[in-house]
């Protein structure tokens, strides 16, 4: 018993001295020096993976050059525009500092009632405009000239200017007046009894219909109307247009078969007519179906073709769109090194052309 109580005083003389509390903080010092086996940090992230990377990349700028294809599409656009601008008949040159003098000759011509020179001036102004890319200005001036035009009943001049204002709806993107413009013209060619620029109207009225979506009539205007045109007069380049146009449209509508059979076409008649901007765009928009079949070695072949082509003829935007194309077949066979070699050459040649577009 005597025992017992000296073990309990003794127990409370170390609590109360603070003893066990410092063999408590003593266990606790040697628990934290304790060594660890192993890092200090330990990053549980996943290992990057280059290919995804690169592969990421890849789509970025792939997606890049989608957006700026509205560029390359502006840029033909107003090739062909000025080739059509230079073809319409005008008083003079246009050019800025003869502006106020054109003003006063049709001044002078309206209060003489001379409506044919009234009508040329007007066309003067309107191939000003056009080919400075004031498009709503263009389209005024010759909507003005083809009123002239048709009080003093000149058709030849008529289906000219009808012609360009077709051509700058198309561009502005008005396809419904486009297409009243296309109409016109094949009337007034019809009654000037130019078979061949019937024909060729046609074709500009099936393209104006395709960006419409109107894919039944824009291949009855081809098969029935522009292609037995061209058949009657001999004229394989209008014929091979009409191919063009219909591997263009049954692409449109994923019609792939048809559309590699018109390209097929299309490549024959332009090798036996030794037109190389139409061989390039044949080889181009096979290699385009062909990709469209899941065939992306055998279209890379085509774009090889067609590159050398281009390099050798120089023709610069078909250039820019075959090295484009050929950076997105890369991508598709999972060849991201190569892809982004041809994309690194897309966008040199692009940023050149660029600086030089005329509009």
């Amino acid at each position: 018993m005597t025992k017992n109580l000296l073990t309990v005083a003794l127990a409370g003389m170390l609590i109360a001295n603070g003893l066990v509390k410092a063999a408590g903080q003593d266990s606790v010092r040697i628990a934290s020096n304790v060594k660890r086996v192993g890092p200090i940090y330990f990053d549980a992230t996943p290992p990057v993976d280059s290919a995804l990377l690169r592969r990421q990349a890849i789509n970025r700028r792939l997606q890049k050059k989608t957006d700026e294809t509205a560029d390359l599409i502006k840029y033909q656009n107003v090739l062909i525009l000025h080739s059509l601008l230079n073809q319409t008949e005008i008083s003079q040159e246009p050019q800025e500092n003869m502006l106020t003098t054109l003003k006063f000759l049709l001044e002078d011509y309206k209060l003489s009632g001379d409506e044919k020179s009234q009508a040329l001036i007007l066309n003067t102004y309107g191939v000003y405009y056009g080919k400075k890319g004031n498009i709503p200005q263009a389209i005024y001036y010759f909507n003005e000239a083809l009123r002239l035009k048709e009080k003093i009943n000149d058709k030849q001049g008529m289906a000219s200017i009808s012609s360009n204002l077709a051509a700058l709806y198309q561009i502005s993107g008005e396809y419904q007046k486009a297409l009243v413009q296309n109409q016109s013209v094949i009337q007034l060619y019809t009654a000037l009894r130019k078979p061949a620029l019937v024909a060729d109207a046609y074709l500009e009225l099936a393209e104006n219909q395709l960006l419409l979506n109107n894919y039944d009539q824009a291949e009855y205007n081809i098969i029935k109307k522009a292609l037995p045109g061209f058949t009657r007069l001999g004229n394989k380049a209008g014929r091979m247009k009409c191919f063009q146009s219909l591997s263009v449209l049954y692409y449109s509508q994923k019609r792939y078969s048809e559309a590699k059979w018109f390209c097929i076409q299309t490549h024959t008649l332009a090798e036996k007519l030794n037109d190389k901007q139409a061989l390039i765009g044949s080889l181009i928009h096979i290699a385009e179906v062909k990709n469209a079949l899941e065939d992306h070695q055998d279209a890379l072949r085509d774009y090889k073709k067609a590159e050398t082509l281009a390099i050798q003829n120089q023709y610069p935007v078909k250039l820019i769109e075959i090295k484009g194309d050929m950076g997105e077949t890369y991508n598709k066979l999972g060849n991201y090194t190569a892809a982004g070699s041809a994309l690194d050459e897309y966008s040199r040649l692009r940023a050149n052309l660029m600086k030089g577009m005329p509009l």
